[in-house]
């Protein structure tokens, strides 16, 4: 299915469900989510062997159609800063050149737009909530790197544009009258061009 069509079925069942609350009891209130965390690298391999474990920053509004089914709409910011040892060692190696002196400075980063859908496995009422989730996204995509090493220095910059897919599972759990603790763990896939970028991210934080 093409990312467009995804996105639209998503768009045509949160008005099918916001038309339709006669269906359904309205036992969960919209909440609010902000999260903090780990993102690592799993593909393509350059990606995986040469950048750093990322920082992973999330916030969502979720709204609830119905008491087990939430509709999420968020935005997310991953930073990887590049791995520049690994880098140079792997170039010494394959070409059996000596680049002491030589440095590269680099990251790349990643700023999520996303819609998603929430099953939950659990009763409203359970004191501990378990839910799958999966999403559409629009990511933005911006990677940077200098050289600097024999009396020279040469940056390059790159900006894309891809959208992507998310899944994953997560928990919440009370954490006094108005918020809860949620702990999430997801795979992000985005279809960059030749070979689709892909991490896996673990965060936790508050719902308001």
């Amino acid at each position: 299915m093409k990312i467009g069509r995804l996105l639209t079925l998503m768009a045509i069942v949160l008005v099918m469900f916001s038309q339709s609350s006669d269906l359904f009891a309205q036992t969960r209130n919209s909440q609010v989510e902000l999260y903090g965390g780990i993102a690592f690298p799993t593909k393509p391999d350059d990606f995986k062997n040469y950048f750093k474990n990322g920082l992973s920053i999330h916030g969502q509004f979720v709204t609830f159609p119905s008491p087990r089914f939430g509709v999420s709409f968020g935005a997310a910011y991953e930073r990887f800063s590049f791995d520049d040892q690994a880098f140079l060692t792997d170039l010494e190696e394959a070409f059996g050149v000596d680049l002491t002196g030589v440095t590269v400075e680099g990251s790349a980063s990643v700023i999520e737009l996303g819609v998603g859908l929430r099953p939950y496995l659990t009763q409203p009422e359970a004191s501990t909530q378990f839910f799958l989730f999966g999403m559409g996204t629009y990511n933005i995509l911006k990677t940077e790197a200098t050289v600097t090493g024999f009396g020279a220095s040469e940056s390059t910059a790159g900006d894309e544009n891809k959208f992507g897919v998310a899944f994953g599972a997560g928990f919440e759990l009370p954490a006094g009258e108005s918020m809860n603790i949620i702990v999430q763990g997801l795979y992000r896939i985005i279809f960059t061009a030749d070979e689709s970028t892909s991490f896996v991210g673990v965060t936790g934080g508050l719902v308001f």
